[in-house]
């Protein structure tokens, strides 16, 4: 894949795609789904060109534009000013990009993107910044192409001389109305220009991100050509103020660094409180045009939505849950059908929130075990919160443990060049240790080691009991226990091989159970099939004895061992093996995997036995 396509992955065409003239493409990408310039593929244009009214002329002007962005993608990695900028110069809310340039990040494979561990939203910034903002001298080079001298005399009459629209239209024969139509159409020329270079961006980058820029220092950078420019954005008649806010940042209020150091003090950034909006704008007191709307938009402009009483940045349901275990969860909180409705209505009423409010307005009962598997789905993805037990959840900051011991223990946690870390084992024989400095239960070691180590070691669940693999590697349990015991070649006891390949007990027998090769012998010895000492013949009529002994899709084991005890044909079989109801339940779902259950009983999950 190369870069460009990797760029167009995160580019979104209407960046590109927006003026009159293509109103009708993108009206058919928004129907169909096309969002990025990715999605442009030969087959979309042919599609496109098969609509009524759509022309060849059409397919070639948008095959034109794209080459004229892959042209344009090509000579932005020639524009050193912005190559050379530090993307945590211009974005304050993302760690990850810290010492990345601009440059270094538009050359990224997609690997090197995936490792950043970036939100969707984030990469779609990020891709905006770095491909679209060109060098002030580069937008106002766009303005002086698209704006004839009539039209730029016309801007500095209205915005620099103080002309009022009666003055110009008796200049130009034309009434107030019109002029103020050529005004508005102007207006929106600029803007769209200006957005879709990031102006404001190379404008702090043209000042080396100072914190303060006068206006007199401002008409020296755009020249005496474009002072109408300055006017433009002085008055706040082009952009909305949450994107205007850029502007006044840098050359009316010495208000950036103040802004975002009052940000980032808050405990949790991810979530501002109405209190956190109203600290806001009581340190911007001072400014008399911000109030508490002016505030919000502030906030919404940093990627905030209002839920109930909170500001929620990105994620939502998974923020607000995040919140309700961090502010009102005082301790462990187990989550099933018999808890989820009161813990849902908990976190409405307290948090002024609607979580899953169709579910629980059609419940039926005072219990649901769907909505309590989805609640639990969803604080599986919040690192934040981990498992003290079985269904059992807490925020981290809630468990007193030694950290800085934990982290020591690591050597003795992961061994060297291993593929996995089975952390029930693992607690097992570090126990003593692991109890001393706060850590009770498997489950929370699981958990903290998830936490704390899953991005230096690639760490990624595998579903094998609280299993997790190490840096991306393939593992399989399943496939590692039936080559170990086919490399053996005997019957062997649980605990040897618990020992020899650091299984806990829970991840052994889980294997056993979703293996077809490996048989149980007695409660305490295991193998592969091939170790049953029977025939063909015997096979099949054990088979048959299965059939025979179903009964509304159940098997009672010691009855069907009763029947081959005293089955003639038999005899061989029973001389020639220990005989008991590990083996016979074992044999029984081997040889119909559709039957599932323990050692006494076993059923017929599908009800049907072929």
């Amino acid at each position: 894949m190369t870069i460009y396509d990797v760029w167009c992955n995160y580019l979104k065409i209407s960046i590109f795609f927006s003026e009159d003239k293509y109103k009708r493409f993108l009206e058919f990408c928004n129907e169909n789904n096309i969002v990025y310039l990715s999605n442009l593929t030969e087959n979309i244009l042919d599609r496109y060109s098969s609509i009524q009214g759509v022309g060849s002329n059409k397919i070639i002007a948008i095959k034109s534009k794209l080459e004229v962005l892959r042209d344009r993608f090509i000579n932005q990695l020639e524009y050193t000013s912005i190559m050379e900028t530090p993307l945590n110069k211009v974005i304050f809310t993302i760690p990850q990009i810290k010492d990345i340039t601009v440059y270094e990040f538009l050359n990224y494979s997609q690997s090197e993107i995936e490792k950043l561990n970036l939100t969707q939203n984030e990469l779609e910034e990020l891709y905006t910044i770095c491909a679209v903002t060109l060098p002030i001298e580069e937008s106002l080079m766009s303005l002086k192409r698209n704006l004839s001298r009539e039209e730029i005399v016309f801007l500095k009459e209205r915005l620099v001389e103080g002309k009022t629209l009666e003055d110009i239209g008796n200049r130009k024969g034309l009434t107030r109305e019109r002029v103020r139509q050529i005004e508005q159409k102007l207006k929106y020329l600029i803007a769209y220009i200006l957005k879709n270079t990031n102006f404001n961006i190379s404008l702090k980058i043209k000042v080396g991100f100072r914190d303060e820029i006068s206006l007199e220092e401002m008409k020296t950078i755009l020249t005496p050509e474009f002072d109408f420019l300055v006017e433009l954005l002085k008055r706040n008649e082009i952009f909305s103020r949450p994107f205007y806010i850029d502007f006044l940042e840098l050359f009316l209020f010495d208000k950036r660094e103040r802004f975002f150091s009052i940000f980032h003090s808050f405990e949790f950034t991810n979530i501002l409180t109405t209190s956190n909006v109203n600290t806001i704008r009581e340190k911007y007191s001072s400014f008399s045009w911000i109030k508490q709307e002016e505030i919000e938009k502030i906030i919404i402009k940093l990627g905030y939505e209002k839920h109930g009483k909170y500001y929620i940045q990105n994620n939502g349901y998974k923020d607000i849950v995040e919140l309700y275990f961090l502010k009102l969860v005082k301790t462990p909180l187990r989550v099933d059908e018999t808890t989820i409705v009161e813990i849902v209505r908990d976190i409405n009423s307290r948090l002024d929130y609607n979580l899953y409010q169709s579910e629980m307005e059609s419940l039926i009962e005072e219990r649901d075990s769907h909505l309590a598997r989805r609640l639990e789905g969803l604080i599986s993805r919040i690192d934040n919160i981990i498992m003290t037990d079985s269904r059992t959840y807490i925020h981290i900051d809630k468990v007193e443990y030694d950290v800085g011991k934990f982290l020591e223990l690591k050597e003795k946690i992961v061994p060297k060049d291993t593929n996995y870390i089975d952390t029930i084992a693992i607690y097992k024989s570090l126990k003593d240790e692991l109890n001393k400095i706060g850590i009770y239960s498997d489950y929370i070691f699981y958990s903290l080691f998830k936490y704390h180590f899953s991005q230096e070691l690639n760490l990624t669940p595998n579903g094998n009991s609280r299993v997790l693999t190490v840096d991306g590697k393939d593992f399989n349990r399943v496939e590692e226990l039936e080559k170990y015991l086919a490399k053996e070649g005997r019957v062997l006891e649980k605990n040897y091989i618990q020992e020899k390949l650091n299984y806990s007990n829970a991840s052994l027998n889980n294997a056993i159970e979703n293996s077809n090769k490996i048989i149980v012998f007695d409660r305490s010895y295991v193998g592969l099939i091939n170790l049953v000492k029977i025939t063909k013949n015997e096979t099949e009529i054990i088979k048959k004895l299965i059939i025979q002994t179903s009964k509304n899709n159940s098997i009672f084991i010691p009855n069907l061992i009763g029947k081959i005890n005293i089955n003639r044909e038999l005899k061989s079989f029973v001389l020639n093996n220990n005989i008991n109801k590990y083996l016979i339940s074992s044999l029984i779902k081997y040889y119909f995997p559709e039957y599932k259950g323990g050692v006494n009983i076993i059923t017929q999950k599908d009800g049907s036995c072929k």
